[in-house]
């Protein structure tokens, strides 16, 4: 995870005091008026940011010199700049480096505009005292604040999002599979969603973007020269090529929406099934069978469609194998909402499974079609399964199972206990 701690200066003027809110980047709350801030311009005439407040959107842009994810923000917001009225955003770029010499700061922004061969239409402001550090509590840059009409903060976008689980989103970061604060090209439309959604009452905003990326190869027979034709005996490459593609565009919306269900605490458990006994004879139509795949379940019953905004997706054979990737802005505040509805925002209930058969291998088929078939089963362990339910939704999903040489009983004894059947 790559991030910028301000010099020591800056977080004495903080008032900074070690403590579990200290891994927060900034102080400034969301929903709250933004304090009163401000400072120079590159010829040192006066900056305050009052002056912008009420009448436009406003986005403040913390960068340093020495940070190279605040340089990259810099690229995002020199494209941002373009996109929309003066009259509506403004743009300031706050540059924190109180202790470097104007002269290296400025010098610093020529030489920037001279190599991407545009200029920076941005408002500069100059943090000289450490003032706004000071006022706003910032810890970490790169940070960016957006600010309503209605003159309140609307989202607060940093390299670093504090969690619970802070290693587990620690390692997403530096897998590349979370997006969010690493200030690459989906920061350009998550920003984008973000000003267009700031109104004059100031709502709240809560967007993440992420990457994700899949890969599948032709499917059937291969010779030395490669794919020779399908298991079904199908030749035309051309029609197979249409078909993986389509399947990978539906399987990248399901990451999408693993990703981002994984970063508000929600993880889906990893199918295990290999290729052949997934896909049988021939790959599965793009439109993924909801009864059957768990994830296109819950894809529908979260709506996710309208969850999302695509910002960038590309697609590449390499071979007889197409990789394709996509960057998407995902509404985080409405797919929390959606999970409340479902009842997958509180944590897992353990319920214990008391089975009654004549072979053990009868309820272990049952609940392996469970794992496959139910998006709330995160784990199953002896006789106890990880649940996202209660008691009685999961006897109302095992009681839907139609599992061909099995009749399957299941009911509620208590409110962590289920008894299950099968003969």
């Amino acid at each position: 995870m790559r991030r910028i701690i301000l010099l020591v200066m800056a977080l004495l003027l903080t008032g900074f005091v070690a403590s579990a809110q200290d891994d927060l980047p900034t102080g400034v709350q969301i929903d709250q008026p933004i304090p009163a801030i401000s400072g120079v311009d590159l010829a040192g005439n006066a900056v305050d940011v009052a002056s912008f407040t009420g009448k436009r959107t406003v986005v403040l842009s913390f960068w340093s010199i020495y940070c190279t994810d605040c340089v990259k923000e810099l690229d995002d917001l020199r494209v941002i700049s373009t996109e929309f009225p003066e009259d509506e955003v403004a743009i300031i770029a706050v540059n924190t480096d109180s202790s470097v010499p104007l002269s290296r700061i400025t010098s610093f922004i020529r030489r920037y505009e001279g190599v991407r061969g545009s200029t920076l239409d941005v408002i500069h402001l100059l943090d000289r005292d450490g003032s706004v550090v000071n006022n706003l509590g910032v810890r970490y840059i790169p940070l960016m604040i957006t600010v309503g009409k209605g003159g309140v903060v609307t989202s607060v976008l940093s390299g670093y999002r504090h969690e619970q689980d802070k290693s587990r989103l620690v390692q997403a970061l530096e897998d590349g599979r979370i997006a969010t604060g690493a200030w690459s090209e989906g920061l350009r439309g998550r920003l984008r969603t973000i000003l267009r959604s700031s109104g004059p009452s100031g709502q709240v905003v809560e967007w993440g973007a992420f990457r994700v990326e899949e890969g599948m190869s032709l499917f059937g027979l291969y010779n030395k020269d490669g794919w020779s034709c399908s298991l079904t005996g199908q030749t035309n490459r051309d029609v197979e090529v249409d078909r993986v593609e389509c399947v990978v565009r539906g399987r990248l919306k399901f990451s999408l929406m693993r990703e981002a269900l994984q970063s508000l605490g929600f993880r889906v458990a990893q199918g295990s099934k290999a290729p052949y006994q997934e896909y049988g004879i021939e790959i599965p139509e793009c439109a993924l069978d909801i009864e059957q795949d768990r994830l296109a379940k819950l894809y529908k019953d979260l709506e996710f469609d309208s969850l999302y905004a695509a910002n960038e997706q590309k697609g590449l054979w390499v071979g007889d194998r197409f990789w394709s990737g996509l960057v998407g802005d995902v509404d985080l505040a409405a797919l929390r909402e959606k999970m409340k509805d479902l009842g997958l925002a509180s944590s897992p209930m353990t319920i214990e499974l008391i089975t009654n058969s004549d072979f053990d291998f009868k309820p272990r088929a049952v609940l392996k079609e469970l794992t496959e078939r139910s998006y709330r089963v995160s784990s199953i362990r002896d006789d106890r399964i990880i649940y996202y339910g209660n008691a009685d939704k999961l006897v109302e999903e095992i009681m839907a199972l139609n599992i061909k040489g099995l009749e399957v009983f299941a009911e509620k004894l208590e409110d962590s206990v289920v008894r299950l059947e099968s003969f």
